[in-house]
């Protein structure tokens, strides 16, 4: 979680996305840096792992996570992952990420710059195919524009609204539990965020056919994240495939239910009838004006920011509740400080929002699962320009890979670094470097809705965790799988426990 930038007022009842851990930074002297030189080095001295271009993508898709750690560890702030047909560098500088992220942004843009033949470059962002030019995907006066038309949308007023769906559906999804019930924890949590989803961005039920073309488009989707870095992506998405064909199917199925919807909200809002004046997300970006001009979204930016929307929304907060519980099963004296803090504050009632300042620990609980499984394990940016990253010149077109898995481990910033322990995230603030966590990234492309996933991971993890607690059903290790989000693999069986 991050702390939100100057024209991203937080909701002043959700915890400020993040506190600063209160564990004490390493020292000085041993912190890992870049060189500092005055002069800095040529791209072609960046160090990095040995053998061909083909030998080096085929090591990082295998086990990404296990690999981009091991490449830190071995050589340092910046390494050189590849050099075609991407030239890519994994950066673990904090100051390095800050100025790709915040102060330096402008030197650098969304996607990897692919070379084919000869000295022909494209830039490919895979995400496009599902999310299209929404927020997640968009760039320069286009992001902006769609920034400044939803930022509204999560204003502190539309989180009051929301926080009561998250717990209700929380409860909702609780109550269908038995006490000793085995269950894919990672499932239901998934189902859970669904239906919330569901209801905050299309006013429908989890019920609804709507969730089950939502349901089928992510589920045949979210695999083809496994060939993201793949420079034919988009041609092999058009091959005849029987894949690629029901992706496509399910691609398209989802645009027209999506914009079905918006036809009929707009026929609504033209007929002044009060199926037209919503409150849910997709009715609010109906009714979005441009401050400076007044324009509206067409219906294919509203279509693109629904979908960015609900996948933002719905994917990311699953895995991050499914992790916690994962967390929680492995350490009882933790689930137990928790339930002393949510009886103490909630006294046998649901939370609600005005709560939030309250639970200090539930939050801190809900911060250092995202410190260990971030949902969003690795963002990329490639360079406009050249500039000097980490003591080296790289050049335009350079693609650099900032991990958030790899930081949030980072054992130089985090003492006892795989232990889950939420009182990093109680006390005195520290002088730990800003980029050592950033789940939510920074800048003007900050996560738009971190406020709204802070509270609904929080209340909902305080929903639940009041009532039940989880414990693993086998001695199986639970292997994270690196898609768009951090998943686990196959599921997370756990064994449900009810306590009152």
């Amino acid at each position: 979680m991050t702390r939100p930038t100057a024209s991203e007022p937080d909701h002043p009842l959700v915890p400020s996305p993040l506190v600063r851990p209160a564990t004490a930074a390493a020292p000085a002297s041993t912190r890992e840096s870049a060189p500092r030189a005055s002069a800095p080095r040529a791209a072609t001295e960046v160090p990095g792992p040995a053998g061909g271009p083909m030998a080096a993508v085929r090591r990082l898709r295998a086990d990404p996570l296990t690999r981009l750690a091991e490449i830190r560890r071995g050589y340092g702030p910046i390494a050189r992952l590849a050099s075609w047909p991407v030239s890519a560098f994994l950066v673990s500088d904090p100051d390095a990420i800050a100025d790709a992220l915040v102060s330096g942004h402008r030197l650098y843009a969304k996607g990897a710059v692919v070379r084919g033949p000869g000295s022909r470059a494209t830039v490919t962002q895979p995400l496009t195919l599902l999310l299209g030019q929404g927020l997640l995907t968009s760039a320069g006066e286009t992001h902006m524009r769609q920034r400044r038309l939803i930022q509204p949308l999560f204003h502190k007023k539309q989180m009051a609204g929301y926080s009561g769906q998250f717990v209700a559906l929380a409860e909702a999804t609780a109550a269908t539990w038995r006490d000793g019930q085995s269950l894919d924890l990672h499932a239901e949590m998934t189902e859970m965020t669904l239906a919330i989803v569901a209801r905050t961005l299309f006013d429908v039920d989890i019920s609804d056919h709507v969730v089950d073309v939502v349901r089928t488009a992510v589920s045949e989707n979210m695999p083809v994240a496994r060939r993201a870095g793949l420079p034919v992506l988009e041609r092999l998405e058009r091959l005849p495939l029987r894949a690629a064909r029901r992706r496509q199917g399910a691609r398209a199925a989802l645009d027209r239910t999506v914009h079905e919807m918006i036809t009929g909200r707009r026929a609504a809002q033209a007929q002044g009838t009060s199926a037209g004046a919503g409150t849910d997300l997709l009715s609010l970006l109906l009714a979005a004006r441009d401050p400076d001009t007044g324009e509206r979204m067409d219906d294919i930016q509203i279509r693109d920011e629904a979908m960015t929307l609900l996948l933002a929304g719905h994917e990311t907060t699953a895995n991050a509740l499914a992790w916690t519980f994962h967390l929680l099963g492995g350490e009882p004296a933790v689930a137990a400080r928790l339930r002393e803090e949510l009886d103490t504050a909630l006294d046998g009632r649901p939370p609600t929002i005005e709560d939030l300042p309250r639970l200090t620990y539930t939050n801190a609980v809900f911060s250092e699962s995202m410190r260990l499984y971030p949902p969003v394990w690795a963002m990329g940016r490639h360079l406009v320009a050249d500039h000097k990253v980490a003591g080296y010149l790289l050049p335009a077109g350079s693609t650099l890979v900032f991990s958030q898995w790899v930081m949030h481990r980072h054992e130089r910033w985090w003492p006892d670094p795989d232990r889950f322990d939420p009182t990093r995230w109680l006390g005195a603030a520290d002088n730990r470097p800003r980029f050592t966590y950033f789940p939510f990234g920074a800048g003007p492309r900050q996560c738009i809705g971190n406020s709204f996933a802070v509270a609904e991971g929080v209340l909902t993890l305080a929903a639940i965790a009041r009532r039940w607690s989880f414990t693993p059903a086998s001695d199986t290790p639970v292997v994270p799988e690196p898609l768009v989000t951090l998943r686990p693999r196959g599921g997370l069986p756990m064994v449900a426990h009810r306590h009152r």
